[in-house]
């Protein structure tokens, strides 16, 4: 408007201009051309002024846009810092997380090596002890030699024996209940360690309980980390269902009603499917009371996408929840009409009974798992009122000394005497810490051990008669221990460097005999090809690549030593071909 404006008066003026210098009678019009000429350079003035506040009131407009514009990128810049210093509080929390429970399974890892040394001294001092009583068969020597003092060992020969009865190895206790599993109702329980699990069922009818029982087989036997528990009523059950995970170390969320607790840990599951793969290690995840979560303000809205998180994203993140409600409806898992077949296909659905005493049945049935062919079974008829399917049981058997399912809790009566036991004796007797025996497991001390056993069968080899000792192998073994160390295949050729093979032999050969396995085998290929022995032990103790890790090379079951027995575990599978189960 001011532009059109400054425009008309600047035609105006010309226009006046013109008629003051126009070519008409001077005298007659010479006011006219004076007021002409005024108006001229009036109208001049005017339009000059209104262009200069039609420039002003542009730069004032530009100034405005340019503040509005600075003001946009100031908040969103503060936007971004805010995100920007949330994922990176969240990024310290998962890292002071992920060390924490590296620590723990490191102390788990060094307390199964250091059974595992104690049960390999246990077996050499067990079988010199079968050894001496073969010879007492034999002829009466001189009596200057029968009023000898005996040796040392001899007072350990019968406490050993003990020891060797009464501990297991962790390899057995695993063995007891993988057996147990499979041969309770055609092992339905063995295939509900790794897909999502759903347990619903009435009040009182159990679930939780065997929630919990699910979550220490998985944790025993496919080494599965039990990332948290999320239940509204946490308070009331960590001492009841949920003690022995917790004893575990296991966190609890979301007691006393608290569903943003809640919330937090389905939002943390589903930003882990983003960043694991399948080759992360497997994870389980517990959340009870899940059918309250669509009614919560808190949790309405993860809730509302977690049946298709579940159906989909959890298997490339090795990933097992274990999921708990009173009722199976698409509603509680956010899925429609057309969402059931994924559920269906992706979950097992376990129905527990309760009576009207809300008291558990201990059966119900179960659907999702496969049979031979491939195909869902639905609705198979279940029970689980055996003893031994209990989460104590379970916790006792790897958690006590003796392999046997008893109650931990139990204390002893104060008015019971003090007794040394045999395997404190057998301490005393030794008069040595545990540090000393870790340290006697170096190739070098192993090598003393077996050569001084193998020196003692030697000296009275002579006088041994009998063809039906069960030690006819340890000839063999004498005159082909000392060439582990000094074979050919040891050299630059070997697969395995020269102590962790040597280590890796002696954890074989335990583990065969407490298996009860005959390993000739093993011990005819120790002096001429050592590497393979140690695969053939591998392939007859039917181990996978992260049990080997963690039970023959002792490397644990992650980080950078789990990487460099992966790499000897390939390289012996690459040479002497795959296990074939």
């Amino acid at each position: 408007m001011a532009k059109s404006f400054a425009i008309g008066s600047a035609i105006g003026g010309m226009a006046f201009l013109l008629l003051s210098i126009a070519p008409i009678p001077a005298k007659q019009f010479a006011a006219l051309r004076a007021v002409a000429a005024g108006v001229g350079c009036g109208l001049f003035g005017v339009g000059y002024c209104a262009a200069k506040a039609s420039e002003k009131k542009e730069q004032e407009l530009a100034i405005e846009k340019a503040r509005i514009r600075e003001e946009e990128d100031f908040e969103r810049e503060q936007i971004f810092k805010d995100k920007l210093a949330i994922a990176e509080s969240q990024r310290e929390a998962f890292v002071v997380e992920t060390k924490q429970k590296e620590v723990a399974r490191i102390q788990v890892a060094v307390a199964d090596y250091t059974d595992d040394v104690r049960d390999a001294y246990v077996a050499v001092q067990d079988g010199k002890g079968r050894l001496d009583r073969c010879l007492l068969n034999q002829p009466a020597q001189d009596i200057e030699e029968q009023f000898l003092p005996p040796e040392p060992e001899a007072e350990l020969n019968p406490i050993v024996e003990e020891v060797k009865c009464t501990k297991e190895s962790f390899a057995a206790k695993k063995a007891k209940l993988l057996k147990l599993l499979k041969g309770h109702e055609s092992g339905w329980m063995l295939k509900i360690l790794k897909k999502p699990l759903l347990i619903y069922g009435g009040q009182g009818s159990g679930k939780s309980y065997f929630a919990e029982f699910v979550a220490l087989c998985r944790y025993y036997l496919r080494d599965h980390q039990i990332v948290s528990i999320a239940d509204p009523h946490f308070h009331q059950n960590k001492d009841e269902c949920w003690q022995h995970l917790g004893r575990l170390g296991v966190p609890g969320y979301g007691a006393h009603h608290n569903y943003k607790e809640v919330n937090s840990q389905l939002l943390s599951m589903y930003e882990s499917f983003a960043v694991r793969t399948l080759k992360s290690l497997p994870q389980t995840r517990i959340f009870d009371e899940l059918t309250r979560y669509k009614e919560e303000e808190d949790t309405r809205e993860a809730a509302a996408k977690l049946g298709s998180k579940l159906s989909s994203d959890v298997r490339k993140a090795n990933c097992s929840p274990i999921v708990i409600a009173h009722g199976i409806t698409l509603a509680i898992l956010g899925g429609a009409d057309g969402f059931a077949e994924a559920i269906n296909e992706n979950f097992v659905k376990l129905k527990l009974n309760s009576n009207d005493e809300q008291e558990p049945l201990w059966r119900g049935a179960i659907s999702g798992i496969k049979d031979e062919e491939g195909e869902t079974i639905e609705g198979m008829k279940v029970s689980i009122a055996e003893d031994w399917i209990r989460s104590s049981w379970v916790f006792n058997l790897f958690n006590s000394e003796t392999g046997e399912a008893e109650d931990l809790d139990k204390t002893v009566p104060e008015t019971q005497p003090e007794v040394e036991t045999n395997p404190a004796k057998l301490n005393r007797i030794m008069g040595e810490s545990t540090d000393r025996w870790i340290a006697e497991s170096t190739p070098e001390m192993l090598d003393q051990l077996r050569e001084k056993w193998l020196a003692d069968f030697t000296t009275s080899e002579a006088e041994v008669t009998s063809n039906t000792t069960p030690w006819d192998e340890v000839p063999k073994v004498r005159s082909e221990a000392p060439e582990v160390r000094n074979s050919s295949t040891s050299g630059t050729t070997s697969l395995l460097p020269e102590d962790v093979r040597s280590k890796a032999l002696t954890r074989i050969l335990v583990l065969l005999g407490e298996a009860g396995s005959a390993s000739p085998e093993v011990l005819e290929l120790i002096p001429t090809n050592p590497d393979k022995a140690v695969w053939i032990g591998i392939k007859m103790l039917g181990k996978s690549m992260t049990a080997v890790s963690r039970d023959i090379f002792n490397m644990g079951s992650g980080g950078a030593k789990f990487k460099k027995a992966q790499s000897w575990y390939k390289s012996l599978e690459s040479k002497f071909g795959k296990i074939v189960e």
